[in-house]
């Protein structure tokens, strides 16, 4: 008996006629000119002047123009949505699309990283919803698919996808929701000023656009005369920049809070599934064996207030800026492995086995930003000196500065007393710092594409090194940590490949030499498609 497969025929939801047709507006440009033609032809003499009068008559004898342009727009629109077809079988999904110039792609299920539900409010409203595809083999900027569906439709193909062989109602399942209050402190971490400075200036601009470039200068207007006035003791510009910081802050903030408001995480056989938004609805759905690795973040805040945040990788998780992209959002250490094992038992955290040394290894952690911290000091004397008209401004702008760079300085500190690498149970934890933060990545060694170790000239002498790993998942990601030992590092990650030494060149070696460093010492493997590098 032959196994037959089973292949359904999908089409868009009709609102991707309208959705679809904003490229195409010039051509309503036609009908408008030819209006505009006969209003301006028939309100102009050489005796009156001009005076405003429409000669409906006239106009009316070529509205069959204005008609047949009407309708070549809308059957565009309509040509276009019954030219776009997902036909959906067990094996994946084959879509078909265009009119003049036909597209044909075939998604195999077997390589589905993330399929995402997105549902805005103005398509709730009608009943409509967003189905995201994404693949390794798709773009960093777009989708590998992306198509508007009735709600049952993209239910329906997500059963057909999606759903773990053997899966059914009755299933075990394990689930976990954050406290509201763990919610509301991940908006704080995770909100940037310059994000909500940009939405900020956009909106005026657009309302000016629509109520004219006098709204916008009063807004403008307004804003400057409320910052001279409170500026007490404070330069003005300062106060001013100060404000859109905040403001811009305080509205990313809110953007962030909607965006994971309701978030709740299913875990069902290999099948994790992540839901949250409060104006959008958003679900992600992902395998198991696809995540790229697990990113337990904490900031300087985070550090103080004894609580961590769970971020998942994995290609199309994350990947716009309007996406979730966390696990957890919060939860206390005592914790951390108990919410893990709740919803992936297959990653472990460890202590670490391997780090740096506290003495010798303070300078390569702090030296850039004591460094920067001495530039600035400096900077701001010298500006005092030359610019005397302008000293207020000058301290408070070095004071704002200085401010970041001892934040940064913390963190780098905080950062030698607790990075490293270990390996248990088939995981390594890679600690160290990027910026502001600080990362603890769990990643299996089957997601990682490449381990290069580095050492300087003057860490040859100590033994130490540097260990960067490689993984692959929305991207290339990098994974540095700093001056470890050497000997130690390649025994953790490779105890039976030979490592590749490069040879070098005299010039290249005198090269190193004058700068201190060295390039590429080991090599210990090189994937970019998750296979195991170390067979």
């Amino acid at each position: 008996m032959e196994n037959t497969t089973t292949i359904k025929r999908f089409r868009p939801h009709p609102l991707y006629i309208l959705s679809n047709l904003w490229r195409y507006l010039f051509i309503l440009l036609i009908p408008l000119v030819r209006g505009l033609y006969y209003v301006v032809i028939n309100s102009f003499s050489l005796t009156n002047g001009f005076q405003f009068a429409v000669n409906i008559s006239r106009w009316v004898q070529g509205a069959w123009m204005d008609i047949l342009f009407l309708f070549a727009f809308l059957s565009l629109g309509i040509l276009l949505w019954v030219t776009f077809t997902v036909e959906v079988s067990e094996d994946g999904l084959l879509v078909n699309r265009g009119i003049f110039r036909r597209e044909t792609s075939f998604l195999p299920a077997s390589r589905y990283s993330c399929v995402s539900l997105l549902a805005p409010l103005r398509l709730r409203l009608f009943g409509a919803v967003y189905l995201r595809i994404d693949t390794p083999g798709g773009g960093l900027q777009n989708a590998d698919l992306q198509v508007m569906l009735r709600k049952k439709d993209c239910q329906k193909i997500v059963r057909m996808l999606q759903v773990p062989q053997g899966l059914t109602p009755l299933s075990p399942m394990r689930e976990y929701t954050p406290k509201n209050s763990y919610v509301f402190l991940l908006a704080m971490i995770t909100s940037n000023s310059f994000a909500g400075m940009l939405l900020i200036s956009t909106f005026i601009t657009q309302v000016g656009n629509l109520l004219g470039e006098q709204f916008s200068e009063m807004i403008y207007g307004t804003f400057e005369n409320v910052a001279r006035t409170l500026a007490f003791g404070v330069p003005p510009a300062a106060f001013a920049a100060a404000c859109i910081l905040f403001f811009g802050y305080l509205c990313a903030f809110v953007a962030s809070l909607a965006r994971h408001a309701n978030f709740h995480v299913l875990r069902r056989q290999n099948m994790l599934e992540i839901q949250a938004g409060l104006l959008t609805k958003r679900t992600y759905r992902i395998q198991t064996e696809k995540i790229g690795y697990l990113d337990i973040r904490r900031s300087l805040i985070t550090c103080i207030l004894g609580v961590y945040s769970i971020f998942l990788s994995t290609v199309g998780y994350g990947k716009f800026k309007d996406d979730v992209s966390a696990l957890i959002p919060c939860v206390r250490k005592k914790k951390l492995q108990h919410s893990l094992h709740l919803l992936l038992p297959e990653y472990h955290v460890s202590p670490r086995t391997i780090c740096p040394h506290r003495l010798r290894s303070a300078f390569r952690y702090t030296w850039r930003s004591v460094a920067v911290l001495i530039a600035v000091q400096v900077a701001r004397k010298i500006l005092c000196i030359l610019f005397p008209g302008w000293i207020d401004l000058i301290a408070w702008v070095g004071f704002m500065a200085i401010c970041p760079l001892i934040w940064l300085l913390i963190v780098k500190l905080i950062d030698l007393n607790t990075a490293g690498i270990s390996c248990e149970q088939d995981c390594y934890t890679l600690r160290y710092s990027k910026g502001f933060s600080l990362h603890q990545v769990i990643i299996r060694p089957q997601r990682i594409a490449k381990i290069k170790i580095v050492q300087s000239i003057l860490q040859k002498r100590t033994g130490r090194c540097d260990v960067y790993v490689f993984s692959y998942s929305e991207g290339r990601q990098l994974h540095h940590v700093r001056d470890l030992n050497r000997e130690q590092a390649e025994k953790l990650f490779d105890k039976k490949r030979q490592i590749k030494n490069k040879t070098k060149s005299p010039k290249h070696l005198l090269w190193a030499f004058c700068l201190g460093t060295e390039e590429v010492i080991a090599d210990l493997g090189n994937n970019r498609t998750g296979t195991n590098p170390f067979i």
